[in-house]
C-alpha cells in the first residue's frame, strides 16, 4: 500500500494555491482543522441520547437507518428532511431542532477543556489578529463550543465571527454558513481563504468560488481530499501559515489524529 504522503504540499490535480497572493479573511473550520475536538468527546452516548430525543419527536425511523452514525450526518438529515417538507420554519419544529443541536451541545462542552489545539492554532490566529486580518471559523459544532475553547485559550478577541450548527443553518458542504461569514466580515468571496480537513469543507468552498486550503490530520480524510482535487494539503496550522508568510518559521508536521465518533 503506497505511504500516506506527509510533506506540507502534496501533489493533487488543478492549479496550486500560490503562496503570496492577498488574503482579505481567513475563515477556518474548527474540528481537526484548528483544535482536536473529536477524541474528547463520547460520541456514543450523545448518539443515545439524540436518537432518543428525536424518537419521542416522531422523526422517521427510515432516517435513523439511513444514518445509523454520525450525530451531526443524523442532525443535518433531519435537518434537510424539515426543511424539503417545508417545515423547518414551523416554530414548534424548529425548537425539535435546537434540541437536537443542544444535545450534541452538552457532549461538545463537556470534552473541550480538554481540546488542544492543533500545532501552530493558536500562533496562526495571534498573528492573524495582530495583522488586522479578519478571521472566522465556520463549524458543524456549536459556536458556544467554539468560544468557550477561544476563552480558554485566551483567544476570544482573534475571531471576529463564529458561525456553528446553533445558526440553524444547513450544514457543510451547503455553502450558506460560509456565505454568512462572509457577509459578517465584509469581505468579498475572492479575497478570502477557506481551510477545513474535509471533502465537505472543500465543496462548500468551491460552490462559492472560494479559495480552500486543507489541514489534514487523518490519512483517510487527506487521501479524500486529494481524490477530490484539493490545490493545497498541510499537517498543521503551522504549516500552513508557514506557506503563506504569516508564520516565521515552519514547525515539524502535526502527527495524524485517530478517528472517533
Amino acid at each position: 500500500m503506497r505511504q500516506e504522503q506527509r510533506s506540507g504540499y502534496p501533489e493533487a490535480p488543478g492549479p496550486r494555491l500560490p503562496a503570496r497572493y492577498s488574503i482579505g479573511a481567513w475563515l477556518f473550520d474548527f474540528d481537526n482543522t484548528l483544535a482536536a475536538l473529536e477524541p474528547q468527546v463520547n460520541w456514543a452516548a450523545s448518539r443515545v441520547e439524540l436518537e432518543d430525543y428525536l424518537r419521542t419527536q416522531r422523526i422517521p425511523a427510515a432516517l435513523f437507518r439511513a444514518f445509523p452514525k454520525r450525530n451531526l450526518v443524523l442532525y443535518e438529515a433531519v435537518r434537510a428532511d424539515l426543511q424539503a417538507k417545508g417545515l423547518v420554519s414551523d416554530p414548534e419544529l424548529f425548537e425539535l431542532l435546537r434540541g437536537a443541536s443542544e444535545i450534541i451541545e452538552r457532549h461538545e462542552m463537556a470534552g473541550v477543556a480538554n481540546t488542544p489545539p492543533l500545532q501552530g492554532a493558536i500562533e496562526l490566529l495571534t498573528e492573524l489578529h495582530a495583522r488586522n486580518t479578519p478571521s472566522a471559523i465556520v463549524t458543524s459544532n456549536s459556536s458556544r463550543t467554539v468560544r468557550r475553547w477561544l476563552d480558554l485559550h485566551r483567544l476570544q478577541a482573534t475571531v471576529k465571527v463564529v458561525i456553528g450548527r446553533d445558526s440553524m443553518m444547513a450544514l457543510k458542504p451547503d455553502p450558506s454558513m460560509l456565505s454568512r461569514a462572509l457577509a459578517e466580515l465584509r469581505v468579498l468571496t475572492n479575497d478570502a481563504l477557506f481551510i477545513g480537513d474535509a471533502a465537505a469543507d472543500l465543496s462548500a468552498a468551491r460552490s462559492i468560488g472560494l479559495r480552500f486550503a486543507a489541514i489534514v490530520s487523518k490519512p483517510r480524510a487527506g487521501e479524500a481530499l486529494r481524490q477530490a482535487g484539493a490545490d493545497a494539503i498541510f499537517n498543521s496550522p503551522a504549516e500552513l501559515g508557514a506557506y503563506f508568510g504569516v508564520l516565521g518559521i515552519s514547525s515539524p508536521a502535526a502527527p495524524y489524529q485517530p478517528e472517533r465518533g
